[in-house]
């Protein structure tokens, strides 16, 4: 039996750099430059009305995703952007799925279990601020919120090119020095447990570089464009499509649903709130 060990760990930075994309686009704008570019809108008492309730469901819609509150997340937003990958991005429990159900049956140690724990709460608590900028009410009975909100460190940190030259090569050290020990382990207590062996220790190797990064990264500030409609049956408003702030102006939207990524994460129906 031939193991190719380093290659093992390219699976965790797979899965990355799929839930990540979304972030990549996002672009860094001042709060400023967003006010600058949003053209004033004359509003009536009624319209002035609107526009407040449409701020006050976009506070609290980022509120949730910022403290994890799922049943406020559900309230003030539509299903498919409550499990879609926006809001995904802040659910520790989430991505810890996504990276396990990739390893099919392979058994993972309390010490790797630990270690996952440990760097996926990092992203239940990176959405430090946010600020709502502007709201435009469309002519389409919708509304667009523009908002700014601050990470702790960059949601798309751990896809960058070198920390992803670090993870192979640690993979390399990792596949060179521990070879004998794999085969070892496969004569003695079979192919499973071999393999079982280097996805674990594959796994803690690679949440270290991840940790080592973050700590060493810098806040970031992403510039968002939330759609908001109107549930005319309970009269109250909520977040149907998460969009970066480019693609709402060109009028396209960025990748943000968990499974289609060439479309905007939007509802498929208003009164599905």
């Amino acid at each position: 039996m031939c193991y190719t060990i380093a290659a093992n760990i390219y699976f965790i930075s797979h899965d990355f750099k799929e839930i990540f994309t979304y972030m990549n686009i996002l672009k860094r704008l001042s709060i400023g430059l967003v006010s600058g570019l949003i053209i004033a809108t004359s509003l009536s008492g009624c319209q002035s009305k609107d526009k407040t309730a449409v701020t006050e469901a976009a506070e609290n819609f980022l509120e949730a995703v910022k403290t994890g509150d799922q049943d406020k997340i559900n309230e003030y937003s539509s299903g498919d952007v409550a499990t879609g990958s926006f809001v995904s991005l802040f659910d520790g429990d989430y991505l810890k799925d996504q990276l396990t159900s990739s390893l099919d049956s392979t058994e993972l140690t309390d010490e790797t279990l630990a270690k996952l724990d440990e760097f996926y709460s990092m992203y239940e608590t990176t959405l430090q601020e946010y600020q709502v900028n502007d709201v435009v009410l469309n002519e389409d009975g919708t509304s667009t919120v523009y908002a700014t909100m601050k990470t702790n460190f960059p949601i798309d940190v751990t896809t960058s090119e070198d920390i992803q030259k670090k993870v192979k090569d640690a993979g390399d050290k990792y596949n060179e020095e521990n070879m004998d020990e794999i085969f070892k382990v496969k004569d003695e207590q079979g192919d499973e447990a071999a393999i079982a062996k280097a996805y674990n220790d594959l796994i803690i190797i690679t949440m270290n570089i991840y940790e080592e990064a973050i700590a060493l990264s810098q806040p970031e500030t992403y510039s968002i464009a939330l759609t908001v409609e109107k549930n005319e049956e309970t009269d109250s408003y909520y977040v149907t499509a998460v969009q970066s702030y480019d693609s709402s102006i060109a009028g396209t939207g960025a990748p943000a649903t968990k499974t289609d990524t060439s479309t905007t994460e939007s509802s498929t129906a208003a009164s599905s709130n």
